[in-house]
């Protein structure tokens, strides 16, 4: 999983397409996306447009024989438009939880958990509820 949060760390295409099988399918929020290019389009596009400075690491994984969990946390900047909200120049950070399933080496499913309502609440959409 090292491989795979760096590359989007660095927004590295070329290393993700390494990483992601052709047959990929990546489930989240707001609906599935297939292949490496629909993955790199949700996964760094979306989030670079946003957040041109984000930056993520590796906290935690867990893997159990094609399976694998891990969990990110990073920050990045709200410059640009993301999730149909404008720039608020706030400090936002971008956190979740990932599965993925791994067929001859590369990524062919992936289930993502990145905690939306944390990055509203940073960007002042929502009050916090508590400290922490």
């Amino acid at each position: 999983m090292e491989k795979l949060v760096s590359a989007i760390d660095q927004a590295d295409e070329t290393s993700l397409r390494d990483i992601l099988d052709e047959r990929l399918v990546s489930h989240g929020a707001l609906g599935d996306v297939h292949g490496p290019d629909g993955f790199i389009e949700i996964m760094l596009e979306n989030v670079r447009q946003g957040f041109p400075d984000a930056h993520v690491e590796l906290i935690t994984t867990i893997d159990e024989g094609d399976l694998a969990s891990f969990r990110l946390d990073g920050s990045g900047t709200h410059l640009g438009p993301f999730l149909g909200v404008e720039p608020t120049g706030k400090t936002v950070r971008i956190r979740g939880i990932h599965h993925v399933r791994i067929r001859d080496g590369r990524i062919t499913e992936h289930w993502q958990g990145p905690d939306i309502l944390a990055m509203l609440v940073d960007m002042g959409l929502f009050p916090p509820t508590a400290e922490g």
